[in-house]
């Protein structure tokens, strides 16, 4: 199985928690001074599925004579050139161990901004589920009994029921709308989930909704400015590691606006030049007050440093206030919407046929 994997290096891109804990082996094992070649194999005798077969080609490589980058360029295919770049980078300055712990802080804070984001969305949509198929019956199920019952009485049906009966009938074509939806949400978070380009790209289907963007762009400010000071450690060129970092958000403005501060500055344009060139909108003011008058590469450092944690904390805060606040605005739209529709398709309905039938 080794063997055939050194060959192919293929497969489809590991997710962030599979990087995630290949990363801490690694880490762990330049932190202890064991040899890698031999360290991985280890633990690609302990790591689970193909997490466990990635580490072992990575171990055989590394036999083979392969240094750390070489395998892991060996398998683009399911570790992100990020990834490769930081530990590149930190082999360069000859302390790969800082620059894995900072990839492991980075993933970390990607893998926790998802999961606020998951549980700020789920409940409101299991409610709006419900609410979904509730309609759904009422149109098809109920509506056209009520509307038979007002026919074989010869009265006349409302209006609100007659709309509503009608729905029922159309029902096959309307009816996979929100399971598309769900499913078109089940495959962003999926896709979210992959290492590949730490694939927050997918996150833009969130920006539709106006409670989300926000969270959404602070999430991502937080990742850039930490990614951002960690190639910078690293001694990753200016342009090179505005342009990767902006890569991993997804955000498609924001990796325009850093390929044109890279392009201005490989120009020889500074970086104030860069910034005030043109408007930047995906960025945020003190990000790009930050990247302009950084002057230094140890003050932009500490500048993104003490930004990243602004950012988190203040996405953290509208994630939680999302999650308490959301799922209580859903129920009362929810609700408000099925007593009218209540009211609407049974109770003024039966009220109009009690009064036909008792009257003269």
């Amino acid at each position: 199985m080794t063997e055939n994997g050194v060959k192919g290096g293929g497969g489809r891109p590991v997710t962030v928690e599979e990087l995630v804990a290949l990363n801490e082996e690694i880490a762990a094992l330049v932190r202890a001074g064991s040899p890698l070649e031999s360290g991985l194999g280890r633990s690609g005798e302990d790591l689970p599925g193909r997490l466990g077969v990635i580490a072992e080609r990575l171990s055989a490589r590394m036999k083979r004579g392969e240094s750390l980058v070489d395998a892991l360029d060996a398998e683009k295919a399911t570790i992100p050139p990020l990834y490769r770049a930081v530990v590149e980078a930190g082999a360069r300055t000859g302390d790969v161990g800082a620059a894995l712990r900072g990839m492991s802080r980075y993933l970390r804070g990607f893998a926790e901004a998802r999961d606020a984001v998951g549980l700020a969305l789920w409940y409101p949509l299991v409610v709006a589920t419900l609410a979904y198929a509730l309609f759904l019956g009422m149109a098809t199920v109920i509506a056209p009994r009520f509307h038979a019952a007002f026919a074989s009485l010869g009265l006349p049906t409302t209006r609100a029921l007659t709309v509503i009966e009608a729905l029922g009938r159309s029902a096959w074509f309307w009816w996979p709308i929100w399971p598309l939806a769900l499913a078109a949400v089940a495959i962003a978070w999926v896709r979210s989930g992959r290492a590949s380009r730490f694939d927050a790209g997918s996150w833009t289907f969130l920006s539709l909704f106006p409670w989300m963007r926000s969270l959404v762009r602070d999430y991502q400010s937080a990742g850039f400015a930490e990614l951002t000071a960690l190639l910078l450690e690293n001694r990753i060129a200016y342009p090179k590691a505005v342009s990767l970092a902006a890569e991993a958000t997804g955000n498609a403005r924001l990796i325009d606006e850093a390929h044109a501060i890279a392009a201005t500055m490989e120009r020889g344009g500074t970086a104030a030049e860069a910034v005030g060139s043109r408007t930047f909108q995906a960025f945020s003011p003190m990000l790009r007050w930050a990247l302009a008058y950084g002057h230094s590469e140890g003050s932009l450092v500490r500048a993104l440093r003490n930004l990243a944690p602004m950012y988190r904390a203040r996405a953290a805060y509208k994630a939680e206030k999302v999650r308490l606040l959301l799922p209580s605005l859903v129920i009362i739209v929810v609700g408000a919407s099925a007593a009218l529709l209540y009211a609407l398709t049974l109770f003024l309905p039966l009220t109009g046929m009690l009064n036909e039938l008792a009257g003269p």
